[in-house]
């Protein structure tokens, strides 16, 4: 069952952002202070790039079949440098979906 912010629906995001010629792909998570974010590496080209209010085109690659894609309008929430040991050097984005 999918929750009010998408993150059981969905294992997979990926997106472009301006000035980077590849495409980022990243793996949904579900933690207990963001209910659907990816972790990004702190030396990543694209976290300087992502800001807390940005919008941008998302592909939403879905959990139960690996032939459905759904573009969704999403907002970057939240970024927050992690202090647990197993994110040690990242940061965590929070993602929200905007539409339907």
């Amino acid at each position: 069952m999918e929750n009010t912010k998408g993150s059981v629906q969905y294992q997979r995001v990926e997106f472009s952002v301006d000035g980077l010629p590849a495409e980022y792909q990243f793996k949904i998570r579900n933690m207990d202070s963001m209910p659907m974010c990816i972790v990004i590496t702190e030396n990543s080209r694209v976290l300087p790039r992502l800001k807390v209010g940005h919008r941008l085109q998302m592909k939403y690659y879905s959990a139960d079949s690996v032939y459905r894609i759904d573009l969704k309008e999403t907002a970057i929430s939240e970024i927050t440098k992690d202090k647990r040991e197993r994110f040690k050097g990242s940061y965590l984005v929070g993602l929200e979906i905007l539409e339907n």
